[in-house]
């Protein structure tokens, strides 16, 4: 069996093609270092062959919603549209618990929309939450190199926004099943249930490492300006602004149940 992994070196595709491989199959790669991005021809993919897909990239170097949509969205609607004229029978989507209906960030928004039109082609849509494993990357990474750097450290807030913790594994087993059984007509949302503050999150990192930590809340608007002001003069920022909307309104009432029923659970963030 074959597997086209987009964003294949990215934190959560190379944990997915890793656990493909460990699993028999073989990978198609496919990233920058290959030569593909969401810019390019789906129709030059050497498809044949290809049993199943799963779509984890997304280009964080767009800025603003024209740019989003062109690269993101229509990008990653061709790709999908492609690999089903090309016969490829299984096709997963990764899109996000910060996608649903009425959220605030751009990410989120474009992601619901790439969610519907996949779905509407018969598509798997999952929406991890905030992915952790042994050696994280993405957001998770970024909040474990800030409970490293110091003892106190400025807070969101209180830190009482909800985080849902998806473990890489447990995410890359659903994505494994999912590329072998007809699809879900809705989308599944890939996370262990318990509900952890953000300050709890970067407190239980840090407990990891022996460590104590102190929180100075700040309102989230106020860091939203800077990380704005940041992005604004080109300054590298430890995430973006729109990453902050999405923790800051996380989806109020996630579903959990379809991943049950497909018989995969997910882990506790200890």
């Amino acid at each position: 069996m074959r597997c086209a992994i987009t964003g294949s070196t990215g934190y959560v595709g190379s944990a997915v093609a890793r656990y493909f491989e460990v699993q028999g199959w073989d990978v198609l790669p496919l990233n920058r270092r290959t030569g593909w991005d969401l810019n390019a021809d789906p129709a030059a993919i050497p498809w044949q062959g290809v049993d199943a897909l799963v779509h984890c990239a997304y280009d964080f170097r767009c800025s603003g919603w024209e740019e989003l949509r062109r690269v993101n969205v229509d990008g990653s609607i061709r790709l999908l549209k492609t690999a089903r004229e090309q016969g490829v029978s299984r096709i997963v989507f990764i899109s996000s618990i910060s996608a649903f209906e009425g959220c605030r960030s751009l990410y989120g928004k474009a992601k619901v929309v790439v969610e519907k039109a996949a779905l509407a082609m018969g598509c798997a849509v999952v929406r991890p939450g905030l992915v952790h494993g042994a050696k994280p990357g993405g957001m998770m990474g970024a909040l474990g190199r800030a409970a490293a750097a110091a003892s106190l450290l400025p807070m969101i807030g209180d830190g009482s926004y909800p985080q849902y913790l998806a473990h890489e594994e447990d995410l890359a087993r659903l994505l494994f099943l999912l590329c072998q059984k007809d699809p879900p007509s809705t989308p599944i949302t890939a996370a262990n249930p318990e509900k952890v503050p953000l300050s709890g999150v970067i407190r239980r990192i840090a407990a990891r490492n022996g460590r104590g930590i102190r929180f100075i809340p700040i309102p989230w608007r106020l860091i939203y300006l800077g990380l704005k002001t940041l992005e604004t003069v080109r300054v590298p920022a430890p995430f973006r602004s729109d990453s902050l909307l999405g923790m800051v309104f996380q989806n109020p009432a996630p579903d959990f149940t379809l991943p049950a029923a497909l018989e995969v659970s997910f882990r506790r963030f200890e």
